[in-house]
């Protein structure tokens, strides 16, 4: 009996641990602007977005994770059946602000974002929404 007792409770244990998780996932659907580096991203669905700056745009996939701290954001983009990948990083900074910075394709998986905000190079953004 107090076997069955330790598996049950065992059980609702990582019931409640997965649901915490499925509870954290974060939604960033929706248009979002960069309106300094004229950037706006516009997130369709859970995996499809289009980026564009300055009058030119392309379509991508995306992938949000939030095992990381801070988030993992990874684009996809296709180009002559060429798939390039783009790390990222993701920080909800409000219901209405993103932060966002992108990295040169190929390279290692950033774990933090970069100290020089104020470069004129640099390939961060902080996001408004823009609905």
């Amino acid at each position: 009996m107090k076997r069955i007792t330790k598996v049950f409770t065992i059980a609702i244990a990582l019931f409640s641990l997965c649901s915490i998780a499925q509870s954290k996932e974060i939604n960033i659907s929706g248009k979002w602007e960069d309106k300094e580096m004229k950037v706006e991203y516009n997130f369709s669905t859970k995996d499809k977005a289009y980026f564009s700056q300055m009058g030119y745009g392309m379509p991508l996939s995306y992938k949000v994770d939030i095992t990381k701290s801070p988030y993992w954001i990874d684009f996809t983009i296709e180009r002559g059946g060429n798939k390039i990948k783009i790390p990222g990083l993701l920080k909800i900074i409000d219901k209405d602000t993103i932060w966002i910075e992108q990295f040169p394709p190929y390279s290692k998986h950033p774990t933090e974002f970069s100290k020089d905000f104020k470069s004129k190079s640099r390939k961060i953004h902080v996001l408004l929404r823009n609905e």
